[in-house]
């Protein structure tokens, strides 16, 4: 094969490479948990929505400025119903009703 058609194909796998090599470190995907062409389409499809929607809520907000540290309070807080710029409040003090049971985990 001429060399041009072979510099080609190294700089299209070189661009495969990198763009693995991207979604390792930023979408956290460490290993694909499909074998299949599809799985791993859907994996990457999957990961590159929650990457953009995640970039999109920081940009929306200013009062968390690192995206990693966004990232993990959102994380942190997944399941609890509350404001994307409440996030770094401390959470209310418990109630001080005497009737509502106390759990004690000590």
């Amino acid at each position: 094969a001429p060399a041009r058609e072979i510099a080609d194909l190294y700089k299209r796998r070189w661009a495969i490479e990198l763009f693995f090599r991207w979604v390792k470190q930023t979408l956290k995907i460490r290993h694909f948990l499909g074998r299949g062409e599809n799985a791993v389409r859907i994996q990457i499809a999957v990961a590159l929505i929650a990457f953009l929607i995640l970039r999109l809520a920081q940009a929306a907000q200013n009062a968390i400025q690192s995206p990693l540290a966004f990232a993990r309070l959102v994380r942190a807080n997944l399941m609890h119903k509350k404001r994307i710029d409440r996030l770094i409040e401390p959470p209310p003090e418990p109630s001080k009703d005497p009737n509502q049971m106390l759990l004690q985990w000590a």
